[in-house]
């Protein structure tokens, strides 16, 4: 059920709503770790880090569905907070047209740009027909993935986290027996993995639609809602681009960073990899503090209730330093189990060390990373959209630098410490300006 979060208990409120987004965000990490896991264990080295390869590419057109339905649902949220019934539905309206014209998109542009996008990045020869064919499977299947987020972001906007989170727990665990069986028995390589992914997404999207269509009246439209209000277009087309800017920015930013990787070749790709999945596992919380944060300050902004804001940002800081300190704690104690848990105890040793080298460095920068991302929902949540805009184009900057620069000079050591230059960098500037921005509004 929607959850009014303009009113009562902050922290009940905040957990209540952050619990579910986050028990979701794990799952749809455990699996792509899975895939991760299986392809590791059941093909070796070279499908591996062709996953790994292939999945840079495919997150930037995934992270754009995901990012302009995010967009699109500020606006939503915004209406919902203000009580403004007539403007929430046409906002509603605006989007579902503008996400059946995005998925066409993307689909058709992702689908002529694999094998260059391979080439840009340096993908090695040995291992570019096996990203081709799980590139081609996931792009083709985005329409999966745009259904289940935009009605995933769409149900949050308005204050249900757990109804999307009941159609994931179903998905993650289809995609996990699915995975298995089609590289196990089916002997489909790495384009089984691709086609579990695309199998359980698709149930994800078209089951939360069916519960949709007959028990949230909240989410449906009809016809005279898809009248062309240019200020209510305006504005979910904004935020839309503004959010997707700053994700695909982002994306393409680590796509530069993995010409880096690349280039350091197959055995490095794979350390980082089995680095990396389980540093993104660790980094969830604050996945899912962001999106709490975008969701309540929405509905609190669209309220003016300027107080609650700052109030619930604090509190969600602070859950993001407690979260930050306990992975310490974790990753410098069990490292190494948990990069051979992806590479199996007969890798080569410096693949090991690669990938404990990644995650130690990686997680010391946590408390910068949840700075950052909390206050970047947080502007966006209140209409100051350029700002998160310019901290993913810091991001971009960086990652280019890293990839001329650093890794040159420092080979591995350079991709380790390029991400959390970024969120020092970023978390340093944007948390002041929220403040500023907080300030001024409240005014």
């Amino acid at each position: 059920m929607q959850t009014k979060l303009t009113e009562g208990n902050i922290t009940k409120s905040l957990i209540k709503f952050a619990i579910p987004i986050l028990i979701g965000s794990c799952l749809q990490r455990i699996y792509t770790l899975a895939d991760t896991i299986i392809v590791g264990r059941l093909l070796g080295t070279d499908q591996l880090a062709a996953v790994g390869a292939a999945s840079v590419i495919a997150n930037l057109f995934i992270d754009l569905c995901v990012s302009f339905t995010t967009g699109f649902s500020i606006v939503v949220a915004q209406y919902y907070g203000a009580n403004d019934e007539k403007n929430r539905r046409q906002s509603l309206a605006a989007t579902y047209f503008l996400a059946a014209f995005l998925v066409i998109l993307l689909t058709t542009v992702g689908l002529l740009l694999i094998k260059p996008l391979l080439h840009l990045t340096r993908t090695p020869a040995e291992i570019f027909d096996f990203s081709t064919q799980y590139l081609h499977i996931l792009i083709g299947g985005l329409i999966c993935s745009l259904i289940y987020n935009l009605l995933a972001n769409l149900l949050r906007s308005l204050g249900d986290s757990i109804i999307p989170l009941v159609f994931l727990v179903i998905s993650v665990s289809l995609n996990v027996v699915l995975d298995y069986s089609l590289i196990k028995y089916a002997a489909l390589g790495v384009r089984g993995a691709a086609i579990a992914t695309v199998i359980s997404q698709g149930f994800a999207g078209i089951s939360c639609l069916i519960f949709c269509f007959f028990k949230r009246q909240i989410v449906h439209v009809n016809r005279k809602d898809f009248v062309f209000n240019s200020s209510i277009y305006k504005k979910v087309i904004s935020q839309g681009l503004a959010t997707a800017l700053m994700f695909s920015v982002v994306t393409l930013s680590t796509l530069i960073l993995q010409t880096g990787i690349n280039s350091l070749g197959t055995d490095m790709i794979a350390g980082y990899l089995a680095g990396r999945k389980y540093l993104e596992l660790f980094m969830i919380p604050g996945a899912a503090l962001a999106m709490t944060a975008g969701s309540f300050v929405s509905q609190n902004y669209g309220a003016n209730n300027y107080h609650r804001i700052k109030e619930g940002v604090k509190q969600l800081i602070l859950i993001g330093f407690t979260w930050a300190a306990i992975s310490f704690v974790i990753l410098f104690l069990f490292a190494k189990p948990i990069v051979i848990s992806v590479t199996g105890k007969n890798a080569a040793i410096h693949i090991i060390e690669s990938g404990i080298q990644y995650l130690k460095i990686g997680v010391c920068f946590f408390p910068f990373l949840f700075v950052l991302v909390i206050t970047r929902s947080s502007l966006q949540g209140m209409n100051h959209r350029k700002t998160p805009v310019f901290s993913s184009c810091i991001e971009l900057i960086v990652k280019s630098l890293a990839v001329f620069v650093l890794v040159p000079f420092f080979d591995f050591l350079g991709i380790c410490i390029t991400e959390p230059l970024v969120w020092l960098i970023n978390a340093l500037w944007l948390f002041p300006m929220y403040l500023k921005y907080l300030k001024r509004d409240w005014k």
